[in-house]
């Protein structure tokens, strides 16, 4: 199991497309850097929380999370079975610790290519601003962007534990993304359906949340990363529906449709 999952891992991380996917998410992160620093309306005394928080959500780097997570690795599957290697990978190992060695490559890859621009741009944030948090309406105009919702408290008192809760929601998501994306290759042996998938359905399910009557605004992944402006509408609820909707979705594919006959049939 650790030999196939070493070198699952290795053929993820010596894909070009991990640095395709790290230079997307750079690059929407620094639009958002300088699309905050450009604004004249927001203080000069902002804070690096602020900038974090602002650049975060203004560069709308949570709406490209599912692609950045799904690029690397996603649709490995549907190539191995598509160019024949299925066959000899499995006789060289079992079955399952082959398939569970793909999902948690996938899944820690997935996570890491969204985490790592988040860290760099903690970085940045923390040599261009002040360490100082300012409290609410010190001052007018409030920052755009700011969570004023459930998590505010946090913010405002520890905003260092506050970007590290919002990095690893948004890298948990971008595991369970990249994790629905390789599930949907177990179903049908497509590397653009696995990397288009889960992009499609995290944009329909913000859609669906936020604009029609069927599901409230907690069912929204935008609201379970803290990624949107509409965080006063978030409640402890946000934080777990959609990640474990795309949880059970998951599983579910790889229960009914991971068998290993119908896999190398």
């Amino acid at each position: 199991m650790i030999r196939t999952l070493r070198e699952e891992f290795d053929r993820a991380v010596r894909d070009y497309r991990i640095w395709l996917a790290l230079f997307l998410g750079l690059a929407f992160l620094s639009y958002g850097v300088f699309n905050a620093c450009g604004n004249q309306w927001i203080p000069k005394g902002f804070s690096f929380a602020d900038l974090w928080y602002f650049t975060y959500v203004g560069s709308y780097f949570a709406y490209l999370l599912p692609l950045a997570a799904a690029l690397p690795f996603a649709d490995s599957l549907a190539v191995d079975r598509g160019e024949g290697f299925m066959r000899y990978l499995v006789m060289r190992s079992k079955y399952r610790p082959y398939i569970l060695a793909k999902f948690i490559a996938n899944a820690v890859v997935g996570g890491l290519v969204v985490l790592i621009p988040l860290l760099a741009l903690y970085g940045v944030t923390n040599l261009i601003a002040p360490r100082g948090v300012f409290l609410p309406n010190t001052w007018q105009p409030n920052v755009s962007g700011r969570p004023y919702g459930v998590l505010q408290p946090l913010f405002i008192t520890h905003p260092d534990g506050f970007i590290l809760l919002v990095s690893l929601l948004a890298a948990g998501m971008g595991a369970l993304y990249g994790s629905l994306g390789l599930a949907v290759s177990l179903v049908i042996p497509n590397r653009y359906l696995a990397l288009g998938f889960p992009f499609a359905l995290y944009l329909l399910s913000d859609f669906v949340a936020r604009r029609t009557h069927l599901f409230g605004p907690d069912w929204s992944p935008l609201a379970a990363v803290a990624g949107s402006v509409f965080t006063m509408e978030e409640t402890v609820r946000s934080f777990f529906l959609n990640p474990l909707a795309a949880l059970g979705l998951t599983l579910a594919l790889a229960l009914f449709f991971g068998r290993r006959r119908r896999i190398l049939q």
